[in-house]
């Protein structure tokens, strides 16, 4: 024990560490290779302590001793048996004892699972790159990292118009000006999923165009299945057709200035959308439709179909922006903002998509109504968590 003593206090020079002249805090080793002088080391002041959970032995290793020792004392009989355990402890609270418990786990030799266990909680902390939370956060500010914000419950409450406006009820019209006729709507930027160059006018137009195809083919078949009928759908309702090919005669005014091509993927392009966007999609959207019908829900639009497969493509990184960048109101985390700004315009020039946002959120509220409840984990790259 005193030769690992030894070694513990060797291993703990490791994690002191410095504020750097850019503010970002380093190793020892960290700080030597950026700034190679060992004085600056020594002068630089050290971080001061936050009110971030500190790393422990117990909190790490703790839950996996108790599974160990509580899985070495519960009878083979009753494991998965949930009354049986509870009958067992009961029993054992009434008529066992202290040596009977002893019993128990020397009988099943649970030091040596302790032991077992712990030292594989050691080999997991001397392999980690960082070991804590708090090591992995400074990790990655030094490396660049930028600091996320948290917002306020009123952030929450106060909904979308304090903080990107106020939509236009000329919703359709309003979308198209959003893609097509704003400071950005030609700026060519280059995603980061797929590593497509691409425009919002040209995400616009090619999207609108699945529109005016998928109608224009339906009405085609309906027809070629039976001349004498109305070319309506039995599956669509009159007044929701009607909406439609009002929406596709509308979006036919652009068309012909379709690209030709879809922008190609230069990463991940093994399912790029050429070949694998999906179709038929407004059938779909009718079944959709039917099924809220019958929960007496609302229904959704087919400029909310739009906005919603506008966002599962590349202009999901310009949504996202302004929803976490181009707020009017509240708190603006200085990284989002710059963001914001590159993808969505100059400041006096910023374009916020707000009836595009509006749109997409009211699809989404709808459809939800036939998602099931689940647990969903969301990570941004990039970012750490600010103290608090």
């Amino acid at each position: 024990l005193k030769e690992l003593d030894e070694e513990v206090k060797k291993t703990k020079l490791l994690f002191q560490r410095r504020i750097g002249e850019d503010g970002k805090t380093y190793t020892k080793e960290e700080f030597l290779i950026k700034f190679h002088d060992q004085q600056k080391w020594q002068d630089s002041k050290k971080p001061e302590d936050d009110d971030r959970p500190k790393w422990t032995i117990k909190d790490f290793c703790g839950p996996r001793l108790g599974a160990v020792v509580a899985d070495s004392f519960t009878p083979q009989n009753a494991k998965g048996d949930t009354d049986w355990q509870i009958a067992f402890m009961r029993t054992l609270g009434r008529k066992g004892s202290v040596e009977m418990v002893k019993g128990l786990l020397q009988s099943q030799d649970v030091v040596t699972s302790l032991a077992n266990e712990i030292f594989e909680c050691a080999k997991e902390i001397s392999a980690a790159a960082a070991a804590t939370g708090e090591q992995l956060n400074d990790k990655f500010a030094a490396e660049g990292a930028y600091a996320m914000s948290f917002g306020t419950r009123a952030d929450y409450f106060n909904g979308l118009e304090v903080r990107i406006g106020a939509p236009n009820p000329l919703v359709l019209d309003t979308m198209i000006t959003e893609h097509c006729d704003c400071a950005d709507s030609t700026a060519a930027w280059t995603t980061g999923c797929y590593g497509i160059e691409t425009t919002a006018r040209t995400e616009w137009l090619l999207v609108a165009g699945e529109i005016i195809e998928e109608l224009r083919d339906w009405t085609v078949e309906l027809q070629a299945q039976n001349p004498q009928a109305s070319g309506r759908p039995d599956e669509v309702p009159e007044q929701d057709w009607n909406a439609w090919q009002a929406v596709r005669t509308k979006l036919e005014q652009q068309d012909k200035e379709r690209p030709p091509e879809w922008p190609k993927e230069t990463i991940h392009g093994t399912h790029g959308r050429t070949e694998s966007r999906s179709r038929g999609f407004l059938k779909e959207l009718a079944a959709i439709n039917n099924r809220l019908r019958d929960l007496g829900e609302k229904t959704l639009l087919i400029e909310e179909a739009l906005g919603l497969r506008l966002f599962t493509g590349p202009l999901f990184e310009k949504y996202n922006a302004v929803n976490r960048g181009g707020s009017l109101s509240g708190i603006k985390n200085p990284f989002m903002e710059q963001r914001f700004h590159q993808l969505c315009g100059e400041k006096g020039q910023e374009n916020r998509f707000t009836t595009t946002i509006y749109v997409i959120t009211s699809g989404l509220v709808k459809a939800s109504k036939l998602s099931k409840v689940g647990t969903v984990f969301r990570g941004i790259s990039g970012g750490i968590f600010p103290v608090r």
